[in-house]
């Protein structure tokens, strides 16, 4: 009778220490999850690889200014703090709550540490600019002309480890390019060639896939001239030529998009070379296949700029 007694003591005693150790790992569900497998909490930051070195970053950063990338940070969901304010004069009511942190190459640091971003984001800087936004903030540079815009978001993606909101920006980018070409087929027929010119005081630019060209070229998919053609095959993010006018004939397209600089002096330019027999000749100016693009919204090369160059093409080429 005592061993049993014993026996029934000891059971009971067993089952109040795994009561006792089930309560011990749910009292706190906040730091049980908070844990990984081995009981550490997981990692608050990282260590990233950029153009100038190394940053140790937040894992998932939220708060971050940036000298170049407003655009690409928006479409991934994110609000930036602050932008230079030639971007978020592009952007007009998109850039609200966003502050100005100065012009390109004259950043207001003071403003910038005013913010106190966790992470800034820059472009192409030298080594002071990024040792000055270095002792505000580990600062992450992405070199502009290495990516091309989907490139710019999914680098935005990586470092703001949104990768899948950045994913999910690119199918839906890509699908307006689909619906602007459907809309434009029964104007371009399938083959012809298009040229883009950009004219300035001394100069006749003829682009590449950058800037005007990548609406024209990547999202319509219009076929450039052959010397144009055969320098994207060597540089898939080939940006412009210049060209003398002697030598336009070479670059010569069954559509013509012309885009002039606001000075008078590039105005004057284009009126000089409008008046040649060379221009005269090229076979899109023969058949009235000229498009002015104006500056201020084909210059740029940011997600934000490609949807508006993407309507006034649309626009542009269905009434001719």
């Amino acid at each position: 009778m005592k061993k049993s007694k014993i026996s029934y003591i000891a059971v009971f005693l067993l089952v109040l220490v795994v009561i006792a150790g089930c309560g011990s790992n749910s009292s706190d569900p906040k730091q049980a999850a908070s844990a990984d497998s081995t009981g550490a909490k997981p990692a608050s930051e990282r260590v990233y690889k950029h153009a100038m070195g190394e940053a140790k970053i937040p894992v998932k950063p939220e708060k971050v200014v940036t000298l170049q990338y407003v655009s690409q940070l928006l479409s991934i969901g994110v609000k930036p703090l602050g932008g230079p304010s030639n971007l978020l004069k592009d952007l007009a009511e998109k850039s609200g709550g966003i502050e100005n942190i100065g012009e390109a190459g004259r950043y207001n640091y003071e403003k910038i540490l005013e913010l106190q971003p966790e992470l800034i984001i820059a472009g192409d800087v030298d080594q002071e600019t990024y040792d000055k936004l270095s002792k505000i903030a580990p600062t992450v540079v992405v070199p502009w002309n290495e990516y091309d815009v989907f490139g710019h978001v999914k680098v935005m993606g990586d470092i703001m480890n949104r990768q899948s909101e950045a994913e999910a920006w690119s199918t839906a980018f890509r699908a307006k390019f689909q619906a602007a070409r459907e809309q434009i087929q029964s104007v371009i027929e399938p083959g012809k060639t298009a040229a883009i010119y950009n004219i300035r005081p001394k100069e006749i630019y003829v682009y590449g896939v950058r800037n005007f060209g990548f609406t024209i070229y990547k999202a319509l998919e219009l076929t450039p001239p052959a010397p144009v053609k055969k320098e994207i095959e060597k540089n898939p993010n080939f940006w412009a030529v210049p060209v003398s006018l002697e030598l336009l004939p070479e670059y010569a397209s069954d559509y013509l998009f012309v885009s002039v600089f606001g000075d008078d002096d590039s105005k004057k330019r284009l009126d000089e070379i409008s008046k040649t027999a060379l221009w005269a000749n090229l076979p899109a100016v023969k058949n009235n296949r000229v498009y002015m693009l104006n500056l201020d919204t084909w210059f740029g090369y940011t997600p934000h700029d490609i949807e508006k160059q993407l309507q006034e093409i649309v626009t542009m080429l269905k009434k001719s």
